[in-house]
């Protein structure tokens, strides 16, 4: 019998961890929106032991996955996201730090919590919130935001009025950080 293909594997690995990656951001945003933390967001990791040496961020899919947000926004009579450069370097430098160790998730070994990382490049006090997951194409990531309560809350959530997304190549595919803001 031969061996299951890369590719394969991947693609068999990916919606699990897509799923497991919104289960633990539903949990964070109930915690969060109340204003208490009961979750240790430096904790949410899976790792994937599927670590890359090389990722490169993918520009053009990031803007092609805020237009599919801000469509999802407009089906729900919101004002559409703005792209904001200091939340796309905040989440592109997540996302290459999963492709690069071979996780997934919102917490993070070297740069901690989302908190922690938005806080750092933020003023206090701004409402912020995250979603991440990896997928093959941006159009799998976006059904499982969307398939997802924690992240559809996030896109549709009405204080936010600004992201910033980034995408990273690994070797699951696209490893995906949307940070939003108010």
């Amino acid at each position: 019998m031969k061996a299951p293909s890369r590719a394969r594997t991947r693609r068999f690995l990916a919606l699990p961890l897509i799923v497991l990656a919104a289960t633990a951001f539903s949990v964070l945003m109930a915690d969060g929106a109340a204003g208490q933390t009961v979750l240790d967001l430096g904790a949410v990791m899976v790792p994937t032991n599927m670590p890359t040496t090389e990722t490169v961020f993918v520009p053009d899919a990031e803007t092609a996955l805020l237009h599919l947000l801000n469509q999802t926004r407009r089906h729900h009579s919101l004002a559409p996201l703005a792209m904001n450069g200091v939340l796309r370097s905040a989440a592109r430098r997540h996302s290459q730090e999963m492709a690069l160790g071979g996780f997934i998730g919102h917490g993070s070994p070297t740069s901690g919590s989302p908190f922690d990382r938005l806080g750092a490049v933020l003023r206090p006090g701004v409402f912020v919130g995250e979603n991440v997951a990896c997928g093959g194409t941006i159009t799998q990531v976006e059904a499982a935001f969307e398939a997802s309560r924690g992240h559809f809350e996030n896109i549709l959530h009405p204080r936010f009025h600004s992201v910033g997304i980034g995408i990273a190549t690994g070797a699951l595919g696209l490893l995906v950080t949307e940070d939003f803001a108010e």
